[in-house]
Protein backbone atom coordinates (compact mmCIF):
# COMPACT_ATOMS: atom_id res chain seq x y z
CA UNK A 1 0.00 0.00 0.00
CA UNK A 2 2.95 2.35 0.76
CA UNK A 3 4.41 1.94 -2.74
CA UNK A 4 0.85 2.87 -4.17
CA UNK A 5 0.80 5.91 -2.25
CA UNK A 6 3.98 6.86 -3.42
CA UNK A 7 3.27 5.99 -7.24
CA UNK A 8 0.22 8.27 -6.71
CA UNK A 9 1.75 10.98 -5.05
CA UNK A 10 4.67 10.61 -7.90
CA UNK A 11 2.24 11.15 -10.36
CA UNK A 12 0.10 14.14 -8.93
CA UNK A 13 3.65 15.60 -8.32
CA UNK A 14 4.35 15.07 -12.30
CA UNK A 15 1.00 16.31 -13.48
CA UNK A 16 1.40 19.58 -11.14
CA UNK A 17 5.05 19.80 -12.50
CA UNK A 18 3.69 19.54 -16.37
CA UNK A 19 0.71 22.16 -15.43
CA UNK A 20 3.06 24.40 -13.85
CA UNK A 21 5.56 24.42 -16.90
CA UNK A 22 2.88 25.12 -19.48
CA UNK A 23 1.73 28.11 -17.31
CA UNK A 24 5.35 29.14 -16.91
CA UNK A 25 5.43 29.03 -20.92
CA UNK A 26 2.09 30.69 -21.29
CA UNK A 27 3.21 33.81 -18.80
CA UNK A 28 6.86 34.28 -20.85
CA UNK A 29 4.97 34.22 -24.38
CA UNK A 30 2.57 37.16 -22.54
CA UNK A 31 5.72 38.98 -21.15
CA UNK A 32 7.01 38.68 -24.41
CA UNK A 33 3.95 40.56 -26.43
CA UNK A 34 3.81 42.70 -24.00
CA UNK A 35 7.30 43.82 -23.27
CA UNK A 36 7.46 44.51 -27.38
CA UNK A 37 5.87 48.33 -27.32
CA UNK A 38 4.65 50.13 -24.60
CA UNK A 39 1.43 51.30 -26.27
CA UNK A 40 -0.26 48.40 -28.68
CA UNK A 41 -2.74 49.25 -31.26
CA UNK A 42 -6.42 48.22 -30.44
CA UNK A 43 -7.15 44.58 -31.39
CA UNK A 44 -10.37 43.68 -32.92
CA UNK A 45 -13.16 42.95 -29.71
CA UNK A 46 -11.34 45.47 -27.58
CA UNK A 47 -13.26 48.61 -26.47
CA UNK A 48 -12.00 52.64 -27.15
CA UNK A 49 -9.93 52.32 -23.46
CA UNK A 50 -8.13 49.75 -23.54
CA UNK A 51 -9.74 47.01 -22.01
CA UNK A 52 -10.44 43.67 -23.30
CA UNK A 53 -13.74 43.09 -24.37
CA UNK A 54 -16.62 39.92 -23.26
CA UNK A 55 -15.29 37.66 -25.83
CA UNK A 56 -11.66 38.72 -26.74
CA UNK A 57 -8.70 36.79 -26.35
CA UNK A 58 -7.20 38.09 -23.71
CA UNK A 59 -10.33 37.88 -21.59
CA UNK A 60 -10.01 34.37 -22.36
CA UNK A 61 -6.72 33.47 -21.30
CA UNK A 62 -6.90 35.51 -18.09
CA UNK A 63 -10.00 33.09 -17.84
CA UNK A 64 -8.52 29.66 -18.53
CA UNK A 65 -5.10 30.93 -16.19
CA UNK A 66 -7.68 32.07 -13.27
CA UNK A 67 -9.10 27.93 -14.21
CA UNK A 68 -5.32 26.34 -14.19
CA UNK A 69 -4.53 28.20 -10.88
CA UNK A 70 -7.97 27.31 -9.45
CA UNK A 71 -6.92 23.09 -10.72
CA UNK A 72 -3.03 23.80 -9.15
CA UNK A 73 -4.91 24.65 -6.24
CA UNK A 74 -6.74 21.58 -5.68
CA UNK A 75 -3.75 19.34 -7.37
CA UNK A 76 -1.51 20.80 -4.25
CA UNK A 77 -4.46 20.06 -1.88
CA UNK A 78 -4.65 16.44 -3.14
CA UNK A 79 -0.55 16.57 -3.31
CA UNK A 80 -0.74 17.73 0.55
CA UNK A 81 -3.64 15.53 1.75
CA UNK A 82 -1.50 12.16 0.00
CA UNK A 83 2.09 13.64 1.33
CA UNK A 84 0.26 13.14 5.00
CA UNK A 85 -1.59 10.02 4.29
CA UNK A 86 1.78 8.75 3.43
CA UNK A 87 3.66 9.91 6.30
CA UNK A 88 0.91 8.42 8.07
CA UNK A 89 1.64 5.16 7.08
CA UNK A 90 5.28 5.75 7.03
CA UNK A 91 4.63 5.96 10.82
CA UNK A 92 2.52 2.98 11.37
CA UNK A 93 5.27 0.88 8.93
CA UNK A 94 8.47 2.19 11.80
CA UNK A 95 5.94 1.38 14.76
CA UNK A 96 5.03 -2.17 13.54
CA UNK A 97 8.61 -2.94 12.89
CA UNK A 98 9.90 -1.47 15.90
CA UNK A 99 6.86 -3.70 17.45
CA UNK A 100 8.79 -6.75 15.63
CA UNK A 101 11.97 -6.19 16.03
CA UNK A 102 11.64 -5.42 20.00
CA UNK A 103 11.90 -8.77 22.53
CA UNK A 104 9.40 -9.79 24.24
CA UNK A 105 6.78 -12.60 25.41
CA UNK A 106 6.19 -14.91 22.45
CA UNK A 107 2.67 -15.36 21.25
CA UNK A 108 -0.10 -16.59 23.41
CA UNK A 109 -0.47 -19.43 20.89
CA UNK A 110 3.23 -20.08 20.81
CA UNK A 111 3.13 -20.83 24.36
CA UNK A 112 -0.15 -22.97 24.22
CA UNK A 113 1.04 -25.29 21.99
CA UNK A 114 4.28 -25.14 23.97
CA UNK A 115 2.58 -26.51 27.21
CA UNK A 116 0.26 -28.46 25.22
CA UNK A 117 3.50 -30.20 24.14
CA UNK A 118 5.08 -30.56 27.64
CA UNK A 119 1.69 -32.04 29.13
CA UNK A 120 1.89 -34.74 26.07
CA UNK A 121 5.73 -35.51 26.31
CA UNK A 122 7.59 -34.20 29.40
CA UNK A 123 9.17 -37.38 31.14
CA UNK A 124 7.56 -36.18 34.33
CA UNK A 125 4.15 -36.53 33.16
CA UNK A 126 4.68 -39.79 31.07
CA UNK A 127 1.88 -42.64 32.84
CA UNK A 128 2.73 -45.48 29.75
CA UNK A 129 4.83 -48.61 29.59
CA UNK A 130 8.46 -48.28 29.69
CA UNK A 131 9.35 -48.23 25.63
CA UNK A 132 7.14 -45.74 24.69
CA UNK A 133 7.92 -43.89 27.87
CA UNK A 134 11.15 -43.77 25.95
CA UNK A 135 10.51 -42.41 22.51
CA UNK A 136 8.45 -39.61 24.10
CA UNK A 137 11.20 -38.77 26.57
CA UNK A 138 13.71 -38.37 23.67
CA UNK A 139 10.83 -36.53 21.47
CA UNK A 140 10.83 -34.14 24.34
CA UNK A 141 14.31 -33.82 24.28
CA UNK A 142 14.75 -33.63 20.80
CA UNK A 143 12.48 -30.68 20.30
CA UNK A 144 12.23 -28.26 23.42
CA UNK A 145 15.58 -27.48 22.61
CA UNK A 146 14.42 -26.23 19.39
CA UNK A 147 11.17 -24.62 20.94
CA UNK A 148 13.31 -22.43 23.62
CA UNK A 149 15.56 -21.54 20.39
CA UNK A 150 11.99 -20.31 18.65
CA UNK A 151 11.07 -18.46 22.22
CA UNK A 152 14.06 -16.59 22.19
CA UNK A 153 14.05 -15.21 18.63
Amino acid sequence: MVELLGILLALALLGLGLLAARLIRRFVALLRRLGGSRRRPRRQGERHHGRPGPASPARLRGQRLRRARTRARAQAARIAALTAELERSHRALRLAEAALARPGPPEGRFLRAKRAFALQFHPDRLRCAEPERGIRGAIFRQFWQELRRIERG
